[in-house]
């Protein structure tokens, strides 16, 4: 959810292989085969189908769900088309960084680390002068202090500021 929150919030058209929409994964060290395995479903013989909801596992659609929303936002969105881009040197294994335009701002917070991080949003007052809340895409919540944000780890949020 790290890289696809990344890649849809970054400048440029994103690119998404099939199976990141269900969080597909495989490992480089067993071959670069098992990185793109065969998408589950499509054929007769396959035991699972995930094309569909119903032939999904409660991850893939957690995953497909997250996935689903971020595009939608991001279609009805033109700061994230042609908006400019900030971004600040991570820290603490968290990376930070603004798309804006004239009439939005969107904050990107990225939390690589395993463990929930506070964020100081001092560091960031360039470009969050006068902001006081944020609407969080992905939890539809509203964020009513941005002094400190907190964001789980592993995880990214998008805050309309």
């Amino acid at each position: 959810k790290l890289v696809t929150t990344l890649i849809l919030t970054i400048r440029g058209i994103p690119q998404l292989y099939y199976g990141d929409e269900i969080g597909m994964m495989g490992s480089k060290s067993v071959g670069d085969g098992d990185i793109r395995r065969d998408f589950p479903g499509g054929w007769e013989t396959d035991t699972q189908n995930a094309f569909s909801t119903t032939g999904r596992t409660t991850e893939q659609q957690a995953y497909y769900e997250f996935t689903r929303k971020l595009l939608n936002w991001r279609k009805e969105n033109e700061v994230i088309h042609n908006g400019n881009t900030m971004h600040y040197l991570p820290f603490e294994n968290v990376y930070v960084y603004f798309r804006y335009n004239d009439s939005k701002t969107v904050m990107v917070i990225l939390n690589n680390n395993s463990l929930s991080k506070i964020v100081d949003t001092k560091r960031f007052s360039e470009r969050m002068g006068g902001f006081t809340s944020a609407f969080n895409v992905i939890s539809e919540e509203t964020l009513k202090d941005l002094v400190t944000i907190s964001v789980a780890g592993k995880s990214a949020l998008v805050l309309e500021l």
